[in-house]
């Protein structure tokens, strides 16, 4: 049997793995690989204990400072298209503690075991660069520590280590680099980051090794259906598969609505900062009032961040961008902001803040695995478990049933 896999970045790539690994025969389209990606620029994070769902409480509240700062964390574009208003107000009524909480169980859910999927990788002879030191929240105040309290909040349950509260000292201990702004910290002992761009291509060529085969498109990427079944059309080139996984990202919504499918996945847009040769800073840090991650990889210390819903894709906005590295360095006792230039990316947001993971109906081959929002990497591996059982047994040992693409069937406009 053979699966046709849109999309090459984590979510596409982990699944042609799975699926390769299980024996089925797997080609991967892509338009280009790194157009529009964020797998490349994102802070590379496997944080299962941070997997909540953007929508939350009093979300509007808080952020109403920020949209009037142009270098805050968060801009909402003032785009009239009916899809950016319907998105934005669809996301407005997923903010309440009901769904926060619903939505946090799920993801979590999805999220367990996910360390030992990465070490599985490393087994397996998958080649990338990984890091198991935890990942240090800062806070500079009692009430921005007490605001994550709710995410951390039986942990257990999904077969995460509890984490530690730290105070100024033991945190300035940790990383001597912090400034005396940071008062408080949380210490996410268990938790993993890697370079992303070597992840991407470790299961490259690890699929590669496996039989997969990859046609890199400069053309367009069409989905189109033939009778009941999917097929692809890129340039002159048309594809078919027994069945057809909707892996793309960003552009999964594009692909689907050719065929008459709306689901609502639009960009939130993201910038980071790397610093080549930078060493001083030992640990991953979340700066909570910034809202920025910090990694620091063997070759270069990254600084990602910012959420930008509606514009235009990739076009960089200097000022908004180069925010971050200002509200970054009041945390750091020393400049180490160098000459940097900014790079985006385009992270594939949903409405309610949960990925899409399913069969899709009406269409006897096809799937999706879409919409993985800042969890790409960390929900990498369960998805592809998930979309591989499905797509070879009819069924998943995970439970993806809040992750169902017909939840949309009545949602969002174009």
């Amino acid at each position: 049997m053979s699966t046709l896999i849109l999309g090459a970045g984590p979510i596409g790539l982990a699944s042609a793995f799975e699926l390769a690994s299980r024996g089925e025969n797997v080609t991967v389209i892509s338009q280009s690989r790194h157009v529009g990606e964020s797998s490349y620029v994102n802070a590379g994070w496997i944080v299962p204990i941070m997997s909540a769902p953007v929508p939350a409480p009093g979300a509007l509240r808080n952020s109403i400072p920020w949209l009037m700062d142009s270098r805050s964390p968060l801009k909402i574009a003032p785009e009239l298209s009916p899809g950016h208003i319907s998105f934005m107000l669809s996301m407005l009524k997923f903010s309440t503690q009901k769904h926060f909480v619903k939505g946090l169980a799920a993801l979590s859910e999805l999220g367990r075991g996910t360390l030992t999927e990465f070490d599985g990788y490393i087994e397996k002879g998958v080649e990338f660069e990984i890091h198991r030191s935890g990942i240090l929240m800062a806070f500079t105040s009692q009430a921005e520590l007490d605001s994550h309290a709710i995410e951390f909040e039986g942990v257990e349950k999904y077969g995460m280590a509890p984490v530690s509260v730290l105070n100024s000292s033991q945190m300035q201990a940790r990383e001597p680099l912090l400034s005396e702004i940071v008062k408080y910290g949380i210490d996410c002992s268990d938790q993993y980051f890697v370079d992303p761009t070597s992840l991407i291509s470790g299961l490259r060529k690890k699929c590669i090794e496996l039989g997969v085969e990859f046609i890199d498109q400069s053309e367009q990427i069409t989905l189109v259906t033939k009778g009941s079944k999917a097929h692809v059309e890129a340039g002159s080139r048309t594809f078919s598969g027994d069945r057809v996984l909707v892996a793309a990202g960003v552009g999964s919504r594009a692909l689907l609505e050719n065929i008459g499918i709306r689901i609502p996945i639009r960009f939130g847009k993201g910038y980071c900062f790397d610093f080549v040769g930078e060493k001083r800073i030992k640990n991953s840090l979340y700066l909570s009032s910034a809202k920025v991650a910090v990694t620091p990889n063997q070759n270069y210390v990254r600084f990602a961040g910012t959420m930008e819903f509606g514009g235009n894709g990739l076009s960089i906005n200097e000022k908004r961008a180069r925010g971050i590295l200002k509200s970054s360095a009041r945390y750091f006792k020393e400049d180490i902001f160098r000459n940097a230039e900014p790079k985006s990316g385009l992270r594939p947001m949903t409405p309610d803040g949960l990925p899409v993971i399913g069969k899709i109906s009406g269409v006897s081959n096809l799937y999706i695995s879409s919409g993985h929002a800042m969890l790409g990497v960390t929900l990498a591996a369960n998805s592809a478990r998930a979309i591989t059982d499905l797509i070879l047994d009819g069924t998943s040992a995970i439970d993806i049933s809040s992750f169902n693409p017909e939840r949309f069937s009545r949602s969002v406009a174009r």
